[in-house]
């Protein structure tokens, strides 16, 4: 499990943002019952993501996503509390997309087979999926979340648990990016899921300008945690959570292989081969994450975020920055203010 993932494309590099984008092309699922403001806010975020950064006042100038209602056919569904909503395309004829988001529904979700299918299809094409709140049982019917982590909002968990056992469940955790499978327990992670998607296809900064505007009394508390590294071994998934959510404690890969019950060197081992990387680096990663998500918040002194982070002193703190993100904290931070 992941709270977001540190890949990025390759236009993702920390430089200047340009002022037009490569839009992505994104399918929202709509049916009936479906919650339509979760959908059409969605579908906004994604757009006032291309204008926070593209500086353009033409939407599809700005574009960073080109989103698609998609319905089972072209004619209207009624959300839940009664207005209609028009999809743009059916499943019979919708385009081939990088992205899927499924939204949530009131009561029972739609789960055709031909629906499925077509789950199924976009994934396995390589797209992403993004499930909000009850979008999360649609997603676990296709059977695509076997064996993955994934959270879930609360009053689906004994569903999603009776017919989808092998589903690794977290749903006290907000948010899970399980490499290209993205689950939202409830409509707020769903903001900072929209901003992972930004951080995904556009780079960091695109996504931190995006997060401190959509989402700025969390101020990017998710963003950022863990590898985007897809892997099927569960132990070093329950060392990554450990990790993950002790990273700034002091912990060392001593720590990690007691707490999963295995020796450093099976630990080391393994962990390596799921993640290209050492259970240190891995730690040291995590603990710069969590200081760009501080130096992304305003006036918040480098000294703190080295304390807050695990680091003896402020010069150690800039060392280890620079030799993990290559550039100073203080560029980082100009960069994103720019």
């Amino acid at each position: 499990m992941v709270i977001l993932a540190l890949d990025l494309a390759p236009h993702g590099t920390l430089t200047a943002m340009q002022h037009t984008f490569s839009a992505i092309k994104t399918n929202i699922y709509i049916d009936h019952n479906c919650w339509a403001g979760g959908v059409m806010l969605i579908r906004e975020l994604l757009a006032v993501a291309g204008t926070l950064n593209a500086r353009e006042p033409d939407l599809q100038t700005a574009a960073m996503f080109d989103v698609t209602l998609v319905g089972p056919t072209l004619q209207p569904v009624r959300s839940f509390t009664g207005p209609a909503l028009l999809p743009e395309r059916s499943l019979r004829n919708a385009q081939r997309a990088q992205v899927l988001v499924l939204p949530s529904f009131y009561g029972d979700v739609p789960a055709s087979p031909a629906l499925l299918r077509w789950i199924v299809r976009h994934y396995e094409a390589g797209g992403c999926i993004l499930a909000s709140a009850s979008g999360v049982l649609l997603l676990a019917e296709t059977g695509l979340l076997d064996g993955r982590d994934a959270t879930c909002n609360l009053a689906d968990r004994r569903a999603i648990a009776a017919t989808r056992p092998a589903v690794r469940l977290s749903p006290q955790s907000p948010l899970v990016v399980d490499d290209r499978l993205i689950t939202a327990a409830s409509i707020t992670p769903t903001i900072d899921a929209c901003a992972h998607l930004v951080r995904r296809f556009h780079g960091e900064k695109a996504a931190l300008k995006f997060a401190r505007y959509a989402n700025s009394a969390r101020q990017l508390t998710d963003v950022g945690m863990a590898s985007g590294h897809e892997h099927g071994d569960t132990r070093i998934h329950s060392a990554q959570r450990y990790i993950e959510q002790h990273c700034c404690a002091g912990i060392t890969p001593d720590d990690v292989a007691r707490h999963i019950a295995m020796s450093q060197r099976n630990l080391a081992r393994r962990f390596s081969a799921a993640l290209g990387r050492t259970p240190l680096q891995y730690i040291l990663q995590c603990r710069i994450e969590q200081a760009k998500r501080m130096l992304a918040k305003p006036n918040v002194s480098l000294r703190r975020i080295a304390i807050e982070t695990g680091f003896s002193d402020e010069a150690v703190f800039r060392r280890a920055f620079k030799q993990v993100a290559g550039h100073a904290p203080s560029a980082w931070r100009a960069l994103i203010d720019s």
